[in-house]
């Protein structure tokens, strides 16, 4: 399964997209545990993050398949 990282995200882990032997379909939690465990450097900022399957955004309840690539977007802050 792919995972593509930006900002602060992608700073941490060291890569854009991460790659993990997972086996959808699982929820959108599920993966982020499973991200807080290969990739620790992640751990502050994910319960943080949005989440999206292509254009459309996801909750951590909704479920990824096979061939879908999640996208971890950073919080946004600014005036």
């Amino acid at each position: 399964m792919e995972i593509e990282l930006f900002g602060v995200l992608r700073e941490a882990a060291g890569d854009r997209v991460l790659t993990l032997d997972l086996e959808p379909p699982l929820a959108i939690g599920e993966v982020l545990e499973a991200l807080t465990t290969a990739y620790p450097a992640l751990t502050s900022h994910l319960p943080r993050v949005a989440c999206a399957v292509g254009d459309e955004m996801r909750s951590r309840t909704d479920q990824i398949h096979a061939g879908e690539t999640l996208v971890l977007l950073p919080p946004v802050s600014g005036g």
